[in-house]
């Protein structure tokens, strides 16, 4: 586990492995945004169970394939409270060392996570949602671009988180400003008509270029 800042109140925590990866944020990560586990306390078994019998990949195949499904996570600092407070004991070396990183960072913050060699659009993704939460302009103006758009392109990206069982219906609209900006091809693999979406991916990679410098 290596952090690195990489913008103000953005830290970057990068990973061997894909697994070491999603054993580390699972938890932090589902009680964020699961569409089942947001604000509660669970175990990671409870978890597992949910994801096999609810996950597109599980229902397939019968097998917990969390740690092969995700390759980027994001959370805000607030999502480690109840960690830090034993809401979630007993916990993993894996959640306790990452607790332990931050414990004397002041909060606010965000976190996002990936691992080895990530590619450039998976990095862009997760801080693009940093940048969502972190940067009241960059919000606001991502917002403005998103509301801009057809009713039926945001309804037919809606239906395709909710078929993924990925993400609560609270940060929809944070997922659609991040997946039209760098999972553009993704959402068209899903049926999805990205032709509306082309001049909305434009304005959306101007802005993060505006508000972020790549290294």
């Amino acid at each position: 586990m290596k952090i690195t800042p990489i913008a103000d109140s953005i830290h970057l925590v990068r990973f061997r492995s894909q697994e070491d990866l999603g054993k580390t944020f699972l938890r932090f990560q589902e009680h964020f945004e699961s569409p089942h586990f947001r604000g509660r306390y669970f175990t990671i078994a409870q978890f597992r169970q949910w994801y096999t019998s609810h996950s597109p990949e599980g229902k397939k195949t019968g097998r917990f394939t969390f740690y092969q499904d995700w390759g980027g996570f994001n959370i805000p600092s607030y999502v480690l409270k109840p960690f830090y407070k034993g809401r979630f004991n007993p916990l993993t070396n894996s959640e306790e060392k990452l607790l332990q990183q931050f414990q004397k960072h002041k909060q606010p913050y965000y976190i996002i996570g990936t691992y080895g060699n990530h590619t450039k659009d998976i990095l862009r993704h997760e801080i693009a949602h940093a940048l969502f939460y972190t940067n009241k302009r960059y919000r606001k103006e991502a917002l403005k671009v998103i509301h801009s758009l057809p009713r039926e392109s945001i309804v037919q990206i809606y239906r395709f988180f909710a078929r993924s069982k990925g993400y609560h219906h609270d940060v929809w609209l944070d997922e659609a400003h991040a997946y039209i900006m760098t999972l553009k091809d993704l959402l068209k693999e899903e049926g999805i008509d990205v032709s509306p979406l082309k001049e909305a991916h434009k304005r959306l990679n101007q802005l993060f270029k505006k508000h972020y410098r790549e290294t």
